[in-house]
C-alpha cells in the first residue's frame, strides 16, 4: 500500500499566469522550453518526494539557479488526491506512469503492475500514506555496506529537518494511547506529519489482539524502534485534513525564489556528456514533450541530480551511455562510462493477502459502500474534517521479526545459510554484482534470528491482512529497452526468485491464521476467503504464494550506494562512478530496503543530499 497530501493552488495561479513573461523569475512554471534560460547551476530530473527536496534546499542559496524537469503535470486539486480517506485513487490515472514489472516465471509468467507517480509530487501524490521509518538496524546496516555515515544517526537529523510533526487529537488521545518523543520528530519541516483525526473502531481489535499475542507495541517508531506494532502517522495537515505531499511541502515553499525554475510535461531524454583527457563530464540536459518532439537542451553548469525513482533513473543512465558495455550495444547506445550495476539490485516489497469476512455490529470500513452513509461522512468531512473520509486506514501496523511470527527462524536461518546466493540475482549479474550481494545476504541472514527489525509486515483492514515482505533476499534488474527514453523500461522485479522468500511469506500465512483466533479478533467472527480454510499444505500455499503475490509500491535499490567493485553506481556521496557532475538521490541509491514504508526514507535521503552538494551538516 501507499501514501501522502492535499494541495493549494493560489500560487500555481500565479505562476502560470507570469509564466510568459520574460526574463523568468518567482519559481516559473516554464510553458515553453524556448523561455528557460540557457543554463542552470542544478538540472533535476523529477519533481517526487526527492527530486523536490534537493531542488528546494540549493535554490535556498539565492546565487544558484535550478530547473527542475517533470514528465508529468500538476495535478488539479482531485478529491482522490486530497482528501485522506481516498488515497490511491490517483492509482491508475494520468498521474501514474501505469507501468509494470515484467512477467516473472516464479510468478506463473505473471506481469505486475507498479504504481510510480508521474505527477509534481510523484508518489506522494498516489500513496495510502503511512509516514513510518526504518528501525536503527534498517539504516546502520547501509553503513555496513562501506557507506560511512549513512546510519540512522547519520540519517536521523534529516527526518526532522523535513518534518512538521503535530500530536494526536484531544478526541483520538481520549480512545486511544498513543504515545511519541518530540526528540526523535522535527516541528520546523515543511512536511505535514500527524493521526489520523478517525480511527476505524476494528483497530482497537488489532492492537488488542497484539497485547494478547505478547507482540511487544512501540511507544515510537520514530525512535528507531520501528518494530513490532506501533500507531502509525501520515503525510497529513492537521489543519485542513489532507494530504501533504512533496508538492505542497518543497514547491509551494520555494515557488516564490527567483531562482527555481521547472518545467512539467516533459521527459528528460538523455544526459549529455562530455569526455576529453581522460575526463567525462556531465555538460547539459536533454529533454522532449513526446518522442515525436524536437529534442531541447539546457547545459549543466554544475551538476545534474537524477530523481527519476528506481525504474527511470537506471533507464536513463543507460540511453546516455552510463552502463554495462554489452546491454548498451545491444540497445544500439555508445558506452561512455562502463558501470555494469547499473539497474542491478532491484527490490520491491512484495506482499500477500489473507482476506477474512467479518460479521460484526461494529462500524467497518464497508459502511462507505452504503451511499447514504458515504454520503453523511463526506458532509461530516467537508464540514467539521472529521469522520471516516479523514483517516487513509492504516492507523496501527505491525512489523514482526521471524522469531515473532514464525516458530521455524532457527530452520529458516539454517536453510539460508546453507543457500546458494545466484539463487537470488539474475542470471547476468556480474562478479561484482554477486560479491555486493554477498554481504546483503550474509546480513539478511543474520537478521533472521534477530529482533530489532520486522521481517513482515502486516496491514490490517477490517478482517483482510495485507503480509508485507520487507526484507525479501531476490533481487531483479532495470534495462532500458531501447535508445528510447520513451520505450518503457524492462523492470524485473525479481519477486520470488529465491525460495526463501517464498518460504517467509509462507509462515506469514500461518502467523495471519494463528493471530485471527486471538480473542479480540475472534470477536468479530472471521470467515477466511483467500486463500481459503482449504489451502493448508505447504505445497498449496506455495501456490497460492506464486499466484498472488503483489507488490507494496516500494521499487528500491537499483543504482545502489557503495563500494564501485561491490555493485555500487554511487559513492557515498551519491556521485555516479566516472562522471563528473553527476548524482543520484532518489530510492534506487537505497543499498537495502528498510522494513517500513519508504517515503520518509526517501525525504530523509534527499535532505541529506542536499547538505552534501551543499557542503553542510544539519544537526
Amino acid at each position: 500500500m501507499i501514501a501522502v497530501s492535499g494541495l493549494s493552488f493560489a500560487s500555481w495561479a500565479f505562476i502560470a499566469i507570469s509564466a510568459h513573461a520574460h526574463p523568468l523569475f518567482n519559481g516559473v512554471l516554464v510553458e515553453r522550453a524556448e523561455d528557460l534560460s540557457e543554463a542552470y547551476d542544478y538540472v533535476v530530473v523529477g519533481a517526487g518526494a526527492t527530486g523536490l527536496t534537493v531542488a528546494n534546499r540549493l535554490s535556498e542559496d539565492p546565487a544558484v539557479t535550478v530547473l527542475v524537469i517533470e514528465a508529468g503535470q500538476f495535478d488539479q486539486n482531485e478529491d482522490f488526491v486530497t482528501i485522506p480517506g481516498l488515497a490511491g485513487g490517483a492509482v491508475g490515472t494520468k498521474y501514474d506512469w501505469n507501468t509494470s514489472y515484467t512477467a516473472n516465471d516464479a510468478l506463473g509468467g505473471r506481469v505486475v503492475s507498479i504504481p510510480q507517480g508521474k505527477v509534481v509530487g510523484g508518489s506522494t501524490k498516489l500513496n495510502r500514506m503511512a509516514f513510518d521509518r526504518g528501525s536503527k538496524s534498517d539504516y546502520n546496516v547501509w553503513e555496513s555496506f562501506g557507506n560511512s555515515g549513512w546510519n540512522f544517526e547519520g540519517i536521523l537529523p534529516y527526518f526532522r529537518k523535513n518534518e512538521n510533526f503535530t500530536p494526536p487529537t484531544e478526541e483520538v488521545l481520549a480512545e486511544h494511547d498513543i504515545k511519541w518523543d518530540l526528540a526523535f520528530h522535527g516541528q520546523k519541516g515543511p512536511m505535514h506529519s500527524s493521526y489520523s483525526p478517525f480511527i476505524w473502531p476494528t483497530t482497537k481489535n488489532l492492537i488488542n489482539a497484539t497485547k494478547e499475542f505478547g507482540i511487544y507495541i512501540s511507544n515510537d517508531q520514530a525512535s528507531g524502534n520501528a518494530y513490532g506494532g506501533y500507531y502509525c502517522p501520515h503525510n497529513l495537515d492537521p489543519v485542513n485534513v489532507t494530504r501533504s505531499s512533496a508538492k505542497e511541502a518543497y514547491y509551494d515553499t520555494a515557488s516564490a525564489r527567483q531562482n527555481f525554475h521547472i518545467i512539467t510535461g516533459n521527459q528528460v531524454t538523455q544526459i549529455t556528456i562530455e569526455a576529453a583527457n581522460g575526463v567525462v563530464k556531465v555538460t547539459g540536459v536533454e529533454f522532449a514533450s513526446s518522442s515525436n518532439a524536437t529534442r531541447q537542451t539546457v547545459s549543466v553548469s554544475q551538476e545534474a541530480i537524477l530523481a527519476a525513482g528506481a525504474l527511470h533513473t537506471p533507464q536513463l543512465l543507460q540511453v546516455s551511455g552510463i552502463g554495462d558495455p554489452a546491454h548498451l550495444k545491444n540497445i544500439n547506445v555508445e558506452p561512455i562510462v562502463a558501470l555494469p550495476a547499473v539497474g542491478q539490485n532491484l527490490h520491491d516489497h512484495v506482499s500477500a493477502i489473507v482476506v477474512n469476512i467479518i460479521n460484526t455490529t461494529i462500524l467497518t470500513g464497508s459502511a462507505l459502500q452504503n451511499a447514504t452513509f458515504a454520503a453523511q461522512a463526506r458532509q461530516e468531512y467537508d464540514a467539521q474534517r472529521k469522520g471516516p473520509y479523514s483517516s487513509p486506514t492504516a492507523d496501527f501496523l505491525l512489523f514482526l521479526p521471524v522469531s515473532v511470527y514464525s516458530n521455524e527462524s532457527a530452520s529458516i536461518h539454517a536453510q539460508a545459510s546453507a543457500g546458494n546466493v545466484a539463487s537470488s540475482l539474475p542470471s547476468d549479474a556480474t562478479r561484482e554484482v554477486v560479491k555486493g550481494y554477498q554481504a546483503q545476504y550474509d546480513s539478511l541472514t543474520s537478521r533472521l534470528l534477530a529482533n530489532d527489525s520486522g521481517t513482515l509486515e502486516i496491514i490490517w483492514a477490517d478482517g483482510a491482512m495485507v503480509l508485507g515482505l520487507q526484507h525479501p533476499y531476490s533481487r531483479g534488474s532495470v534495462k532500458a529497452a531501447s535508445s528510447s527514453i520513451f520505450d518503457p523500461p524492462i523492470a524485473d522485479s525479481g519477486f520470488l526468485r529465491s525460495p526463501l522468500d517464498v518460504l517467509l511469506l509462507r509462515e506469514g500465512i500461518k502467523f495471519a491464521r494463528r493471530f485471527i483466533k486471538s480473542p479480540s479478533l475472534a470477536a468479530l467472527n472471521p470467515f477466511e476467503v483467500v486463500p481459503g480454510a482449504n489451502v493448508t499444505s505447504d505445497a498449496d500455499l506455495d501456490e497460492f504464494i506464486r499466484g498472488s503475490v503483489g507488490t507494496l509500491y516500494h521499487p528500491a535499490g537499483s543504482c545502489k550506494m557503495g563500494p564501485k567493485e561491490e555493485g555500487g553506481v554511487v559513492d557515498g556521496e551519491l556521485k555516479v562512478y566516472g562522471v563528473q557532475g553527476l548524482r543520484v538521490v532518489d530510492q534506487s541509491v537505497f543499498p537495502q530496503l528498510p522494513a517500513s514504508h519508504t517515503m520518509t526514507t526517501a525525504y530523509g535521503v534527499a535532505e541529506k543530499a542536499a547538505d552534501i552538494i551543499r557542503g553542510v551538516q544539519s544537526k
